[in-house]
């Protein structure tokens, strides 16, 4: 009687074992075009990482200071206001460029793929320094992609953003912007490391200079990028 309870046990455990598997095991082609058995798990795992600016870098080929970080810095780290935004030099041109440019590298070092929509949101502050015109900030590029071990940025996938907001505040105004990023082909952090670049444009009135900057606050997460990994 109680060999047989066991056997029924033992029975029911393989089945919903097995019932499970057929769930959750996925078949995945790496980019050498390697075919394999990964679980729900491992094929898709949604990670958010934080765009931070820190003083003692990561050491990616040289030294990276604007970083992809999988939680926000302490909110008193170095006690160093510096370190919650990125800015722009002062702009003075009358028609749009590229005002800051700009790369974030991830300290992750586990072997990942990545691929499919990523989102990201990205916190930025206008302001005018001087003159009685306007401010314009005009576009935001995102694009994802890896740093390799040569140090060279490749992209992955990009997505542009025409925002047409104006100021004449003499301090920071701060506006939100949310992209969704396309990653067409996946690609592997095996060797090289998860990279966001970031570039805005922006413009000002004759007479007039104007400021740009990307919000990295310690503590908190006002610009970061989710994603998949497998």
């Amino acid at each position: 009687m109680a060999n047989n309870e066991s056997t029924n046990i033992t029975g029911n455990k393989a089945g919903e074992k097995l019932t499970q598997q057929k769930k959750e095991v996925s078949i995945v082609e790496d980019t050498d075009g390697t075919v394999r058995l990964c679980t729900s798990a491992v094929v898709a795992q949604k990670k958010q990482f934080v765009m931070q600016k820190v003083t003692n870098g990561y050491h990616w080929v040289v030294t990276q200071q604007l970083l992809l970080m999988e939680n926000p810095s302490p909110s008193t780290l170095d006690n160093n206001d510096a370190l919650d935004s990125v800015e722009s030099d002062l702009i003075g041109n009358t028609s749009s460029a590229p005002v800051l440019n700009v790369i974030f590298c991830s300290t992750d070092e586990t072997k990942k793929q990545i691929y499919g929509l990523a989102r990201i949101v990205l916190s930025v502050g206008v302001k005018r320094i001087s003159g009685n015109g306007t401010v314009y900030l005009d576009d935001v590029v995102l694009d994802v992609g890896y740093i390799d071990s040569s140090g060279t940025y490749h992209e992955m996938g990009a997505s542009e953003m025409a925002i047409g907001y104006t100021t004449i505040s003499e301090t920071y105004v701060e506006r939100t912007t949310q992209l969704f990023v396309n990653i067409p082909t996946a690609f592997s952090t095996d060797g090289n490391r998860l990279a966001v670049h970031v570039e805005i444009h922006a413009s000002v009135d004759a007479d007039t200079i104007g400021q740009v900057r990307i919000n990295l606050r310690r503590g908190l997460a006002d610009s970061y990028i989710e994603l998949v990994l497998r």
